[in-house]
């Protein structure tokens, strides 16, 4: 209550009550291309014709971020290892394959996947993205994470896949030649 002087009247109370503005909706998630899928579980299945050839990781946003990747290997999945991603910049830093096998061609199709931790301060790695994006395309796969409902997303894992192997044609035998 506020109490205001009026003229020759005396006193006057004057409300004022706050105004609340009603909570506003969080921003809309980012669009989708027809090769993106929303994801809390972010696995790329690397065809069996194919071996993951490299893997390399980005930074756009401000906030520090470790990713760690890892391969499924029946019911568990086996680390890699884990990377600080440098930046924030536009550029992709390499990751160090560890278990160049993991990643071999086989007979059966990887399972990779890659998750991501960040830190509000830099020193505790503790946070989870609010949520990923898995994009497949015809030479590999990118893993985006975002640390809020935001357009950019914070980090960014490429992996790269080999040229599918093609089985051999036989060779045609020559055309036979007429006997003299």
């Amino acid at each position: 209550m506020v109490w205001k002087r009026s003229a020759g009247v005396g006193f006057i109370a004057v409300s004022i009550v706050g105004c609340q503005q009603p909570a506003l909706p969080p921003p809309p998630l980012p669009p989708l291309t027809q090769s993106c899928a929303f994801t809390n579980t972010p696995e790329v299945v690397v065809p069996a014709e194919q071996a993951l050839t490299g893997i390399s990781a980005g930074r756009r946003g401000i906030e520090p971020a470790l990713i760690s990747v890892a391969v499924r290997a029946e019911d568990d999945f086996r680390q890699d290892g884990t990377m600080y991603v440098p930046g924030p910049d536009v550029g992709y830093h390499p990751y160090h394959i560890n278990h160049p096998r993991f990643f071999a061609r086989t007979d059966a199709p990887k399972h990779v996947t890659a998750s991501m931790l960040w830190s509000s301060a830099g020193t505790y790695y503790d946070r989870a993205p609010a949520f990923s994006m898995l994009c497949l395309d015809v030479d590999g796969a990118t893993l985006a994470f975002y640390t809020a409902r935001i357009l950019q997303p914070n980090t960014i894992v490429r992996l790269n896949f080999s040229p599918p192997i093609r089985p051999r044609r036989p060779r045609n035998p020559p055309p036979e030649q007429p006997a003299s």
